[in-house]
């Protein structure tokens, strides 16, 4: 007979189980569990990590992301950028894009995620640090994940472990995402305000390198849409010196390296189970373009509790109601992937309607307003903001 903790034995004797369980407290399984919370439901939250912890991420969140949280996250912004640079290369001068709006707030990932974790907890999540699940079993009446900390139940569970899903392996095996990845690190450097948001094309085939300024560092990185990137940490060193030396005997040193994939292509797969859902990387809903994946992660992962609060009054299952309700990420990101497609096939092309005023004027204003790449496009009002849920 399987060895259960002190907690589960509780469980058993009460006749009781979690409503949800979400595996990963990043902003997808974060955004989930505090809105099924705000509605009452019992929610079990799993991570590897205890928190704070640290986390690959360049920390930038887009208006559109900033909009969707459900509290106010101004006290971890390190800097809100209202203009971006854009080195375009080929011996074409670099050209700003400007808002009166920012265009982008700079975070720390490890503080995003340490505020999110502690707005659920004081919600009444109930936490728990496993480093191995065994196996996850759905059922009609509800699933089971078996760990090394014992066996627990819950009506629903929610994938929301990353780019590198154990969930997904488990219960989907065979199924994969598209990747691209990135690799990032701090750079100390006196005064980096005087230093603009910049996406840099200049030295990177299908891909970018960029500068996020903070208070007191720079985050710089690379990020290539190319399934083998080949980029190494050398290379990463070697453009940081370039960009950051004011001496030529001065070497410049990278803190915290790092790097990791991005999930993309999810809006290709159907998502066929009932009681478990897929939210954010673990579901492959990153954009291709500039791998943005705080806007998706949090989107999918309100859109995931909501499926699974509306399936109770609904004679449709959670899964099914999700997928429904993922239809407008899901064209979001076929946009992008079709964008980047073109823009990584004839960058020069790209680049040079990008520098156009028009062109990047309106792209900045919706951006600024927190519009989506659909809302853009089509000239759309945002449908509804999401307001703060009371404390």
């Amino acid at each position: 007979m399987q060895v259960r903790n002190a907690f589960w034995i509780f469980l058993d004797k009460t006749g009781s189980q979690f409503d949800v369980a979400v595996i990963g407290a990043g902003p997808a399984g974060t955004a989930a569990a505090y809105d099924l919370l705000a509605a009452g439901q019992r929610v079990l939250v799993v991570d590897k990590h205890k928190f704070p912890r640290k986390k690959a991420c360049a920390g930038g969140i887009t208006p559109k992301a900033y909009g969707l949280f459900r509290y106010e996250i101004s006290s971890i912004v390190k800097r809100k950028c209202c203009r971006v640079r854009v080195n375009p290369g080929a011996k074409k001068t670099a050209f700003d894009i400007k808002n009166t709006q920012p265009l982008c707030y700079m975070t720390r990932r490890e503080d995003l995620d340490l505020l999110a974790f502690n707005k659920i907890m004081e919600k009444g999540a109930h936490f728990k640090v496993i480093k191995k699940i065994r196996s996850i079993v759905e059922t009609l009446a509800g699933v089971t994940i078996h760990t090394d900390s014992g066996r627990f139940k819950a009506g629903h569970l929610i994938g929301a472990d990353g780019a590198n899903s154990l969930v997904r392996r488990l219960v989907s095996p065979g199924s994969v995402c598209q990747r691209q990845f990135a690799i990032e690190a701090d750079v100390k450097i006196d005064r980096p305000d005087h230093y603009p948001m910049e996406f840099d094309f200049s030295v990177s085939r299908n891909g970018y390198y960029w500068i996020f300024p903070r208070d007191d560092h720079v985050n710089i990185g690379c990020y290539s849409t190319d399934a083998r990137p080949g980029f190494q940490i050398r290379q990463l060193a070697n453009y940081a010196q370039k960009r950051f030396s004011t001496t030529r005997h001065e070497a410049v040193q990278l803190e915290a390296v790092q790097g990791y994939p991005i999930c993309t292509g999810g809006f290709k797969k159907k998502q066929a189970l009932k009681r478990i859902l897929f939210a954010g990387d673990a579901a492959g809903l990153a954009e291709p373009l500039l791998g943005e994946g705080i806007f998706f992660a949090v989107k999918s992962g309100q859109l995931a509790s909501r499926a699974i609060l509306e399936s109770e009054h609904r004679q449709a299952s959670a899964g099914t109601l999700y997928q429904r309700l993922l239809k407008g990420i899901h064209t979001d990101l076929r946009w992008a992937d079709l964008g980047a497609r073109w823009f990584y096939r004839f960058p020069w092309i790209s680049l040079t309607a990008l520098s156009l005023p028009l062109v990047h004027q309106h792209l900045a204003q919706g951006y600024g307003e927190g519009k989506t790449i659909s809302q853009i496009l089509f000239n759309r009002a945002i449908p509804g903001k999401n307001t703060i849920i009371p404390e």
